[in-house]
């Protein structure tokens, strides 16, 4: 037996949508498996009910719960609760029917769209959450039509009543006071950058150098700072095995550090990584993020395993001594060497420290080296042979910085000078609409820092007697003109468009998903002292939500009795005005069907033509019909007159 079925798309479509997203997340087969279910619900197959099709339903319910378990080991968290969610939802579909079954597969759909912002927030989700809310609301609507209406009018209305709900969820925002952790802690981040990393090898870097994607963004209290000269430090390495350069040991407490120079002053907008080193510029002397700690090696790291995107202001010295004193126990560990490996490294720094006066002068002597000599900066060095620092110091001579950082630091350590390796961001890319600088991937740099008696430890940037430009143009500028496409830069129209789109996301993070208590407070407290306050919000959250549901009810008030809502409203508006002309009025509080019935009443000869006008109008205002040509045909020929009299003799006269 079939059974009738007029709503397939809309209950589908709108649900595929809220489905897509997580198509980027959940495991291939969920996706497959929901794909199927949708095919299938709009086949004409599902429309045959039979005891295998319900039997094959009850089945499939068990089996998805059971699929999650086994991919995921749990049913509790974020990625096992959507895949099985979404499973739900598609097979809630197979057996929707009814109006009641539409309206929970949509409501369902609803927490599908909502889900996608655990693992994005950006400006394109928030807009595609729109969407797709506006189009499940239609569906809602449509749901409850004994016949479909016309796609546009349906999703006229779910924008209509999308649009309405802002002003009351932009209120909300603003005034509800914030949690400490969005949802729980739930919200992951949604990028896939690895960042930075507690080791390096050749290459490790200029892979993550070709990456665009942002690493940071730093937006200076002068704004007359210029970010291209300065290093951000990250990951201190001292550790060597002749390949690989490492963290160290930790070390119980940082060492001793002297402010030099002036005073920088900075807010950090980190992109989430995974990783939980925070970049800093300078001698950091305050941090404002709380869960920020200092390693004995002066690594800022965040004690948050995995951190989404982190915005934390800093007041830091451009320079510093540090650590003017170092114990033989450390020194031993920043002069370390794997045994038996680099021979001609460790001949030639010999013979610089032989020749030269002062730790200093072995430093002055290597970058001379690397000055001198034919070396190349290059994103594309030759592989390679089993010792690589003799093999690149002597034979390749092309590199990238990791080359040069991890090459200079073996030379110092082999000369007796302790060193050790300094990998962050150098430079940067200013944005001129908002006045902030952006540290991209490819901003990754590895240096070197070397300690000299009295003056602690100093920066030394190797690659810079190699490539200046590095430091002082960026990376583009010195790299082999035939590379420079490797990077996949913009020609300047698409850098402009780029820098404004980077402009309105960096504002959508600090004042939409990095709306936290304290900028709250702060916002509330500059209007007024009594908003910041919890009691205050609260009042102002009621005293708003009343003002505005007050002015769409005078809105909708307004419009059904100046503007009436449509050509059906319009046309029986007129067939009321012509009723009345003839002494018919109808009541405020009288309906459309009773009204009909009144008349028919009072003129028996009018019962027929508005019976029939007033049951096309109710067809088309409350039932099936969709189109208003029937009733305007059947008013254009509706003119009636005065209701008959009777004369003296029993003769009826007509006006």
């Amino acid at each position: 037996m079939a059974r009738p079925e007029r709503h397939a798309l809309w209950l589908v479509v709108p649900v595929a949508l809220a489905m897509l997203p997580h198509a980027l997340y959940v495991p291939a087969w969920v996706s497959l498996a929901a794909a199927l279910a949708l095919v299938w619900r709009l086949s004409p197959a599902w429309l045959k009910e039979g005891g295998a099709q319900r039997a094959a339903r009850l089945l499939l319910a068990p089996a998805a719960v059971l699929a999650v378990l086994l991919q995921f080991r749990t049913l509790a968290g974020p990625e096992a609760g959507i895949a099985l969610l979404v499973l739900a939802v598609a097979l809630k579909l197979l057996e929707s029917d009814g109006r009641r079954d539409h309206a929970i597969a949509v409501l369902a759909g609803y927490f599908l769209a909502v889900a996608t912002l655990i693992h994005h927030q950006e400006i394109a989700a928030a807009a595609w959450l729109l969407v797709t809310t506006a189009v499940l609301t239609a569906a809602l609507a449509a749901g409850q039509a004994a016949q479909p209406p016309a796609p546009a009018a349906a999703l006229r209305l779910g924008a209509v009543l999308v649009a309405q709900a802002l002003p009351l969820a932009v209120l909300l925002f603003l005034l509800f006071p914030r949690l400490a952790a969005p949802l729980g802690g739930l919200v992951h981040s949604e990028t896939g950058r690895s960042g930075l990393s507690d080791s390096m090898a050749p290459g490790s870097v200029s892979r993550l150098i070709l990456s665009d994607a942002v690493a940071m963004r730093v937006d200076f209290a002068d704004p007359a700072v210029d970010a291209r000269g300065l290093y951000w430090r990250g990951p201190v390495l001292a550790e060597f095995d002749g390949l690989t350069w490492r963290r160290g040991e930790p070390r119980p407490a940082p060492p001793p550090a002297t402010p030099v120079g002036g005073r920088l002053d900075y807010t950090v907008t980190l992109e989430a990584s995974g990783q939980p080193w925070l970049p800093v510029a300078g001698l950091a002397e305050d941090m404002a993020l709380p869960s920020a700690r200092l390693s004995g090696d002066m690594e800022w790291r965040t004690r948050l395993p995995d951190h989404g995107r982190l915005r934390y202001t800093v007041t830091a010295w451009r320079d510093y001594r540090l650590e003017p004193q170092l114990s033989p126990y450390r020194r031993a560990q920043v002069l370390a060497l794997p045994a038996g490996r680099h021979p001609q490294a460790h001949a030639l720094a010999r013979q610089w420290a032989e020749q030269s006066a002062s730790p200093r002068a072995i430093v002055e002597r290597a970058l001379a080296h690397f000055r001198q000599e034919p070396f190349h900066y290059t994103l594309n060095p030759p592989v390679l042979g089993d010792d690589t620092v003799d093999d690149f110091l002597f034979r390749s001579r092309r590199g990238f910085c990791e080359h040069y950082a991890g090459a200079f630091t073996v030379l110092m350590r082999a000369a007796g000078v302790p060193a050790r390796v300094i990998t962050g961001y150098q430079g940067g890319e200013r944005n001129p609409i908002g006045g902030y600088w952006i540290v991209r991937d490819r901003d990754a740099h590895a240096w070197a820092e070397v300690w000299l008696e009295g003056a602690g430890w100093r920066r030394v940037d190797p690659t810079a007697a190699v490539a200046p430009e590095r430091v002082e143009l960026g990376l583009d500028a010195a790299l082999p003109a035939a590379e420079r496409p490797l990077l996949d830069l913009p020609p300047a129209w698409q850098l402009r468009l780029r820098q404004g789109w980077d402009w309105l996301d960096n504002g959508w993070n600090q004042w939409v998903l990095g709306y936290d208590q304290q900028r709250q407070r702060r916002l509330l407290g500059a209007l007024s002292p009594r908003l910041a306050s919890l009691d205050g919000m609260l009042w102002a959250t009621l005293a708003g939500t009343a003002l505005i549901l007050a002015g769409l009810a005078l809105s909708i008030l307004h419009v059904r009795r100046d503007r009436p809502a449509g050509a059906t409203e319009r046309l029986y508006a007129r067939f009321l005005a012509r009723l009345a002309r003839v002494g018919l009025v109808k009541g405020a509080a009288e309906g459309p069907v009773a009204f009909a019935a009144r008349a028919a009443r009072d003129r028996p000869d009018l019962a027929g033509p508005v019976r029939a006008i007033t049951a096309l109008y109710v067809a088309l205002r409350y039932g099936d019909a969709t189109r208003p040509e029937h009733l305007r045909q059947a008013l254009a020929g509706f003119r009636p007159g005065r209701p008959p009299r009777r004369a003296k003799r029993g003769k009826v006269i007509v006006d």
